[in-house]
């Protein structure tokens, strides 16, 4: 028995293959069309999706990764036909749908398909089981169903009407404000609830505002080092920045350690091995910003800014040539020169910050693309303005991220603070002792089990005098 059951999954890996290959790796654009008879609502015509890419890999990627069916070590050497024949064998492999049906539809619908399959599978409303036996319509209209019973102000006529890609966005709009309670609950989650012990208005011994710090946790055994270090940048001119180097014990009092890096800020540290890795936006050209890496072996060689590695990446996402705030996502490998780093970015398009990601592949070569994903589903969540700084971080066994956007163009008050799963956003409410509301550049980092630092920077407008224009770090 288990011979015949092993032949039959052999036969089938290989029929998907030929198929594939028989159809080619193209297909044409479409409005997604299910008329399954066993759904429970009856449906066909669906409307034309809304997201909108310049490139295949603008979407295919992100679905690749959303649905952790290959990582950024992978993607990097896939081209675009790579990653779509992927999609279409795992879905054909997790769902029960043939070869053929799924070789007919856009990249664009094979990427709603992956983020349908991957929430269905994610919010543990069918098990891994019970979507292979399931139709894609199936799996819509069980989406459906599941988001009416969910949220009030939704029924299923009015939900058959929208496209799957908005389903579910409005899936994640109920499955994250509950899974992660603990973190965004506006009156006690550890992001919500800024409580004692914090430090608004941030300030190193030299009297220096500490803007968008970021904190690395270091780990050290040796003499006369500090429990963690943090780079953040200080304001030399109207336009200027510099990027600093600080030290502390507890999180609280920091101690200036070395300058940097000059026309640098929004830095990133994190720790790599035995070496601190650092990625920041510079802007040694007025008015063209860039991603900037340093590599540092050790403790000693980053506190003396003696680098073993240095990057300045070109700008390729958009003609303005301007990206920038990098957030460290993952790295592998032993080192820069010999291993692969994922940083998250923005990029200007002469309207507003979008979101963009990249690897670096063996300290040389760049692959980067625009997140159409992320940028779809915070358009429909009416932010009209910047999509910008961002930092990841690891609750329990999820990857998650803390994400500035504003809602309105040009209004520095209308900064908020999102908690993000792979593409997917909730609002953050956060509460402090003076009515603060308006927050940006989060950044996160765990300082021992089931305890966490944050800082948050707040503007001037929308935020109390006593709490305004500067950082604030609070642990919780």
């Amino acid at each position: 028995m288990w011979f015949f059951l092993y032949l039959y999954k052999a036969m089938k890996f290989l029929t998907l293959t030929t198929l594939i290959l028989l159809f080619g790796l193209t297909g044409c654009q479409e409005n997604l069309d299910f008329n399954d008879s066993e759904g429970l609502i009856d449906y066909t015509n669906e409307p034309e999706n809304q997201i909108i890419y310049t490139a295949d890999k603008e979407i295919l990627i992100p679905s690749i990764l959303n649905a952790r069916w290959r990582d950024f070590n992978a993607i990097v050497d896939m081209s675009d036909d790579n990653i779509r024949n992927t999609l279409i064998v795992e879905l054909s492999n997790r769902t029960n749908e043939n070869i053929s049906y799924l070789q007919t539809k856009s990249n664009l619908e094979l990427s709603v398909y992956s983020l349908l399959y991957t929430f269905l599978k994610t919010a543990s409303i069918r098990s891994e089981d019970e979507l292979q036996n399931m139709t894609l319509g199936n799996q819509r209209n069980t989406l459906i169903v599941e988001n009416a019973n969910r949220l009030a102000n939704q029924n299923t006529s009015g939900l058959q009407n929208l496209s799957t890609a908005k389903l579910v966005q409005l899936g994640y709009s109920w499955y994250l404000p509950t899974t992660y309670n603990t973190l965004i609950n506006y009156d006690n989650g550890k992001i919500s609830k800024i409580t004692s012990p914090y430090q608004f208005k941030l300030h190193d011994n030299l009297g220096r505002s500490m803007d968008v710090l970021k904190i690395v946790k270091t780990n050290e055994s040796l003499n006369n080092t500090y429990e963690y270090l943090g780079v953040y940048h200080i304001q030399t001119s109207p336009d200027n920045f510099n990027l600093q180097l600080a030290g502390s014990n507890d999180l609280f009092k920091w101690n200036h350690i070395i300058e940097l890096d000059y026309d640098a800020h929004q830095g990133d540290i994190v720790k790599w091995n035995q070496g601190y890795l650092i990625a920041y936006e510079e802007d040694k050209t007025q008015g063209i910003n860039n991603i900037a890496l340093r590599y540092y072996d050790d403790y000693q060689d980053l506190i003396s800014n003696n680098t073993s590695y240095t990057k300045s990446i070109n700008t390729s996402l958009h003609s303005f040539g301007v990206e920038g705030t990098p957030d460290i996502r993952n790295v592998s490998g032993s080192s820069p020169q010999n291993g692969n780093i994922q940083i998250g970015f923005h990029y200007y398009d002469g309207d507003v910050d979008r979101l963009a990601m990249g690897v670096l592949k063996n300290g040389d070569y760049w692959k980067a693309w625009k997140d159409a994903l992320s940028e779809y589903n915070f358009r429909e969540m009416d932010f009209k303005g910047n999509i910008g700084s961002r930092k990841s971080f690891q609750y329990g066994n999820t990857d998650l991220l803390l994400q500035e956007a504003r809602l309105i163009k040009g209004d520095w008050s209308t900064w908020k603070i999102m908690l993000g799963l792979n593409v997917f956003y909730t609002e953050v409410l956060i509460s402090t002792p003076a009515g603060s509301t308006s927050f940006a550049n989060p950044s996160i980092i765990q300082t021992e089990n089931n305890k966490y630092a944050i800082t948050l920077f707040l503007p001037t407008e929308g935020n109390a005098t006593s709490e305004n224009n500067g950082g604030v770090i609070y642990e919780k």
